[in-house]
């Protein structure tokens, strides 16, 4: 399968959750081109269950202007790489103030891969 090449890459914004970078492409068929791309370390979605509901929290969202119902989520502060169990069980006690006996890994979760 064809890829895309990499030639060059520039960080343009950093703060303590993510690194904003462009970086100019070669698509494969030779056309020149540019990515932009958000880089984010480990990130955790915690589907708290109970063993007879779930449980949501509700949180304002700057982006959207709106609050927002949601799994507990998020990544470690200063781009820090945390242990998925870890980090799950940090947003859980942030966010909603439980803490879980297990943890069971679903898989991965690209949040915004294009």
């Amino acid at each position: 399968m064809p890829f895309i090449e990499r030639l060059a890459s520039r960080e343009i914004y950093r703060n303590p959750w993510l690194i904003f970078r462009e970086d100019d492409i070669r698509r494969p068929d030779g056309s020149p081109g540019i990515y932009a791309v958000v880089d984010k370390p480990t990130y955790a979605l915690v589907l708290p269950y109970d063993g007879e509901r779930f449980r949501l929290v509700e949180q304002f969202r700057y982006p959207v202007g709106a609050r927002r119902w949601e799994f507990p989520q998020g990544t470690a502060p200063d781009l820090a790489d945390t242990p998925p169990a870890e980090l799950a069980a940090r947003e859980l006690r942030e966010e909603t103030g439980l803490s879980a006996t297990s943890f069971e890994a679903l898989g991965l979760l690209d949040v915004a891969p294009g």
